[in-house]
């Protein structure tokens, strides 16, 4: 081979080369956004059997989301079209959705919003369908998160906050005799991989009162996901977000 084959040929694959490095590149880069922007959305009021408010958080820009709502439990899968959400320059957005005919008194009510993508962008909640006024949102918010579903399965509320200290929650409908394990994480985690927040006997199961250390990790936190769970191959878990702001309960 020629010198000025020889140049020729290095050439070529150092081009190949640096595209390659490129796409790598720009495939982290993507990765990464994805991982820090998982969105969610929380019910800021309801109009009983007329309409809810929800309140976004990390919503990606330029998305059209399709809004349903359904039955306790299904997360709004398959549910009544209700509207779409235009995301706009994305992040925090604030929209009301009328309550379908099929879902008029109801008294529980998931809702959800979802892109029509192959790997679509979705978020998911659920409200009790009674008029209340809920401030976008207040300190030691107690609107259930996505996840907590009908009766008979284990559901609890945010009622009291010691900002970087503790939480204390009210349960329901929680299995008798059971070892939870708590975890807190970041906002849009669920709790899942969360920081160990402690261990708790459910006794007598149903409703009570309990609180919980906030881990050190999290103490600075401005908003805090909570999640209690089992051990089982079949685990009772649920899961809820707190304001990390102290509160008068």
């Amino acid at each position: 081979m020629s010198r000025n084959g020889y140049l020729t040929s290095r050439r070529f694959w150092l081009v190949v080369a640096a595209i390659i490095l490129a796409l790598l590149l720009l495939g982290t880069t993507a990765i990464k956004t994805a991982a820090q922007t998982t969105p969610s959305f929380s019910i800021v009021s309801v109009q009983r059997d007329t309409s809810v408010t929800i309140e976004t958080a990390n919503f990606p820009p330029n998305q059209t989301f399709t809004v349903t709502m359904g039955a306790m439990g299904t997360r709004g899968v398959n549910g009544v079209n209700v509207g779409t959400l235009d995301s706009g320059a994305g992040g925090v957005l604030t929209a009301t959705f009328n309550i379908p005919d099929q879902l008029k008194g109801a008294r529980t009510i998931a809702v959800r919003a979802s892109t029509a993508h192959s790997n679509p962008y979705f978020a998911f909640n659920w409200f009790y369908n009674n008029t209340a006024a809920i401030s976008s949102p207040p300190p030691g918010d107690t609107t259930p998160s996505p996840g907590t579903d009908a009766a008979g399965i284990p559901t609890f509320v945010v009622t009291g906050v010691r900002q970087g200290e503790s939480v204390t929650i009210s349960t329901s409908n929680f299995p008798a005799n059971q070892t939870f394990s708590v975890t807190m994480g970041a906002m849009g985690s669920r709790g899942l991989g969360g920081f160990p927040a402690g261990t708790w006997n459910s006794g007598a199961g149903g409703a009570q009162s309990v609180t919980f250390d906030i881990p050190a990790e999290m103490s600075n936190t401005g908003r805090i996901a909570i999640r209690l769970s089992t051990a089982h191959t079949n685990p009772y878990f649920a899961f809820n977000w707190f304001w990390n702001r102290t509160t008068g309960s």
